[in-house]
């Protein structure tokens, strides 16, 4: 991954009115020497205070003034273990220096607001980053209730569950909506069986990796409450059913993951009811009681009773005959983990060494939707759902950060994640638990256009929501969950969509590629980088502004460059080497080059 170039640093230094006195190296392997470059006065004699996050140390270092360069610098050897070292600088006035951030936003997105902080460097096992196989990977969520109906009478098939909570459940018909207010207990029909007949779809959109919510038993829609860990859920069909749509999506070279709740479960599982009957039952100490038989359920939420971490959940979950290495061997290629924070990193750190010790390649998802730098250590996980750089986008293509102030928030999340990490991240704009994303581009599809342009353009596994490329809209997370509409669905934009996931996987750049900032002008409001992969290169440029932007790129490979992400605009570059292009206002352009257009 490129350093910082100056554009970086310029963009950085602007957005902080000038003042930039320190930026923390990138998360670097355990036991390598980074240098700290404090840029202060010669008078300021400054000493760097450090500490291991993880193990709780502490230690100071003092800095050798650097008269060529003019700034103050420190050797820092970073640990022989996976963890976050924190640090800040105090002058010798007492003066105290930490990181000035942008904040991002953790339940929503944030702009124009700022916050202090200690700098942060992660040092991270070069044995545990994540697999080959997942750099370049188009990841494509399913909420299989709403996606396609496979078997008509599955909708019907009920298991343990009679009722959702004592509530009838409701049959929707295709064409409907979603309850108001939800609870839960609606349900469409989609299938196992309907995603197996739409394979050839995703193949063609581009799809290489299906992502499923949770497909076990359960009584809700949702299905993030589990009766039965060890079962499929009967409306969407049983264990053969996926064998085989994992056998046939891999014909296609599509990879499916699943879903797994380690938190919680459902109150109407037998597992729980027995804890709940009786001290002696062997599940008694997997659940968390305030006072027995009485409990709060995760956010207060009753229906959903919360395990403890101890041994016997370990086993029940990662062990050898657990759950996770149950369904590892239906072929899928690893997990999402539903509610990541509300398990310690210490366990997840067993989880880890124990999927990866039956499964080397298992490719594992936190959902944390904030800062997850403590994460990619090479021990824990190898991706996030990346709702900082989603919030990043979103706030963005709807007008509320520069060119400028977008490059800094990126920056920051490449100094934050290790390379092969970054390259790892599940890249988003929308999901099952937000709004959709054309709703929060305000029904603007120039502006959906421009998003998705940064977002499958940019390093990382970008994941599309099912129905963003067919137009759904829904302004919250349940009313978002419509059924995709087979029948109606925005042509135009499944036609985008389609274009920009084979340009990206026509080019090694573009999906496999490092980046590197090219181009910012603040006052047209266009934005511009570079991707490289060995002797392949593409770049990417966006204009967020109301007026055509010209864009001037210098050290650009004589040829010929073609914009592949649908304007077939074509542009030569001569011996200066300079690429000279025009970007329409509200859009987003590749140039990759080609023989012929």
């Amino acid at each position: 991954m490129p350093s910082m170039n100056m554009l970086n640093l310029a963009a950085a230094r602007k957005v902080r009115q000038g003042k930039l006195p320190h930026v923390p190296p990138t998360a670097s392997p355990l036991g390598t020497q980074v240098e700290l470059v404090l840029d202060v006065p010669d008078t300021a004699i400054p000493e760097a205070f450090i500490t291991d996050t993880r193990r709780s140390l502490a230690w100071r270092t003092g800095m050798t003034y650097d008269p060529v360069r003019r700034v103050w610098t420190a050797p820092l050897l970073l640990p022989t273990q996976p963890t976050v070292l924190t640090y800040h600088f105090i002058l010798a006035n007492g003066t105290r220096i930490q990181e000035r951030r942008q904040a991002e936003g953790v339940i929503k997105p944030l702009f124009g607001e700022w916050e202090e902080k200690d700098f942060r460097i992660a040092a991270y096992d070069l044995q545990g980053v994540p697999p080959a196989w997942v750099r370049g990977q188009v990841l494509y969520q399913i909420f299989p209730d709403r996606f396609a109906v496979g078997d008509p009478a599955s909708l019907h098939k009920k298991g343990q569950a009679e009722k959702v909570y004592g509530l009838d459940p409701i049959y929707k018909g295709w064409d409907e909506k979603p309850e108001h207010p939800p609870q839960s207990r609606d349900f469409f029909g989609g299938d196992l069986r309907g995603v197996i007949n739409k394979l050839d779809y995703l193949h063609t959109l581009g799809v290489t990796c299906i992502y499923f919510t949770p497909i076990f038993e359960s009584p809700s829609n949702h299905r993030y409450d589990a009766l039965d860990y060890f079962k499929i859920d009967p409306r969407l069909g049983n264990e053969e059913d996926l064998r085989e749509l994992v056998r046939e999506a891999h014909k296609r070279g599509v990879r499916v993951m699943l879903d797994l709740v380690l938190n919680h479960c459902s109150s109407e599982s037998a597992m729980f009811k027995s804890a709940q009957q009786a001290k002696t039952s062997s599940w008694y100490r997997m659940f968390e009681f305030h006072d027995w038989p009485h409990y709060d359920g995760w956010l207060k939420v009753k229906s959903m009773p919360e395990f403890v971490e101890c041994p016997e959940m370990e086993d029940f979950f990662f062990g050898p005959n657990g759950v996770a290495q149950y369904w590892l061997k239906t072929g899928i290629a690893g997990f999402r983990t539903d509610v990541t924070p509300w398990i310690t990193e210490a366990c997840w750190r067993r989880f880890f060494k124990a999927l990866r010790a039956v499964k080397p390649n298992v490719y594992l998802i936190a959902e944390d939707w904030g800062d997850n730098t403590s994460r990619f250590t090479g021990d824990q996980f190898d991706a996030s759902m990346n709702y900082r750089f989603g919030y990043t986008v979103l706030v963005w293509a709807n007008g509320h950060l520069n060119p400028s102030e977008l490059d800094d928030r990126l920056e920051t999340i490449r100094r934050d994640y290790a390379p092969p990490f970054l390259h790892a991240q599940m890249n988003l704009l929308g999901s099952h638990d937000t709004a959709r994303l054309l709703t929060m581009c305000n029904g603007d599809t120039t502006r959906l256009k421009m998003a998705v342009a940064l977002l499958l353009g940019y390093p990382g596994v970008p994941m599309i929501f099912a129905g963003d490329e067919a137009g759904c809209e829904g302004d919250y997370a349940e009313a978002a969950r419509v059924p995709f509409p087979w029948d109606t669905p925005n042509t135009e934009l499944t036609q985008f969509y389609r274009t920009a996931l084979h340009a990206r996987r026509n080019s090694a750049a573009l999906s496999t590629g490092d980046v590197e900032t090219v181009w910012i002008n603040d006052d047209h409001r266009s934005y511009g980088f570079k991707r490289i992969f060995e002797q392949d290169s593409a770049y990417v440029f966006l204009n967020e502004g109301n007026i055509p932007s010209e864009v001037v790129v210098e050290h650009v490979t004589l040829g010929i460059w073609c914009d592949v992400l649908g304007s077939n605009a074509v542009v030569s570059v001569a011996q200066d080497q300079v690429l000279r292009v025009t970007i329409p206002a509200k859009s987003g352009m590749w140039f990759t080059q080609q023989a012929v257009c």
